[in-house]
């Protein structure tokens, strides 16, 4: 484990007023506890935007009240001082390993500025890919006190960023179409009782955590959600239209019992099927 460091920028060169990539500082550390924690508020640092990667366990990121958590392969980029807390998530069971680069200048804030306007303070950007490893050989050679030349760590920084904005756009169209087929699939075999979100993310070829992570954000909703949505619609359609009894309807419309379709249409409906069956009109899909 490499410790963090964030040394001021003239000990390692003279800054010059040339347009470059400054490096603020790289590190690689391993956290264990809820006393890895930054209000991003109250840091008192010279202004600069953070690259923050996963390797192992589980951080946070934390802004607008919203809280994300960032398994292995997720990252924030975000500008320190700012309104944002960060740390170790005491969800995690295991220790939390990361990497972190930070940007000082003009260009390095510009680029960020655009990384997240198109893509949001946390990203997702794989597990041991390019970025990863970019970051990796950043905050070692940091450590190591290699990085003598700031051109060529200004070259390898500009490099960092468009991996970044690289990986991000291969995510998002892997994501279209990813996300695709699986709403495809839902349509296909929503209607099995046996069929569910792992069964799901397998077919896709994802994890079930890695699937709703990209659905929630594209779809705005999960996939278990989505999936009990289409049985209500099927189960909606068939009470309208059909006399089968509720056992019979709630098994081919995707449900494992007539309970669990009362207690799922009430629900979202506010009324029991055996109620809108007698009056459809009560409420719309």
């Amino acid at each position: 484990m490499i410790g963090r460091s964030e040394l001021p920028i003239s000990s390692l060169w003279i800054q010059t007023e040339e347009p470059l990539f400054w490096l603020g500082g790289a590190g690689h550390e391993t956290r264990a506890d809820s006393r890895y924690y930054f209000d991003a508020t109250r840091r008192v640092d010279r202004r600069h935007y953070v690259l923050q990667f996963t390797l192992a366990g589980t951080g946070f990121h934390e802004r607008s009240g919203k809280r994300t958590l960032l398994g292995p392969g997720m990252a924030f980029l975000d500008t320190i001082p700012g309104p944002f807390r960060y740390g170790y998530a005491t969800e995690g069971r295991w220790p939390y390993e990361l990497i972190f680069v930070s940007f000082v200048g003009a260009p390095a804030e510009q680029w960020c500025t655009r990384i997240v306007a198109a893509h949001g303070h946390v990203l997702d950007l794989g597990r041991r890919g390019p970025v990863e490893a970019l970051m990796l050989s950043i905050a070692h050679q940091h450590t190591a006190g290699t990085l003598r030349d700031r051109y060529l760590i200004s070259a390898q920084l500009y490099q960092l960023l468009m991996t970044t904005l690289s990986s991000l756009k291969t995510a998002h169209v892997s994501s279209a179409s990813r996300l695709g087929e699986a709403l495809a699939l839902v349509e296909e075999h929503g209607n099995d009782p046996n069929f569910n979100i792992t069964e799901l993310a397998r077919r896709v070829g994802c994890s079930r955590e890695h699937l709703t992570r990209q659905f929630t954000r594209t779809v705005g909703t999960t996939p278990l959600e989505y999936l009990l949505r289409h049985r209500l619609r099927q189960a909606m359609q068939a009470l309208g239209t059909g006399d089968d009894k509720l056992e019979k309807l709630a098994r081919e419309c995707g449900f494992s019992s007539a309970n669990y379709l009362c207690r799922a249409f009430r629900r979202r409906f506010g009324v029991t099927p055996a109620v809108f069956r007698r009056n459809p009109g009560l409420v719309t899909a």
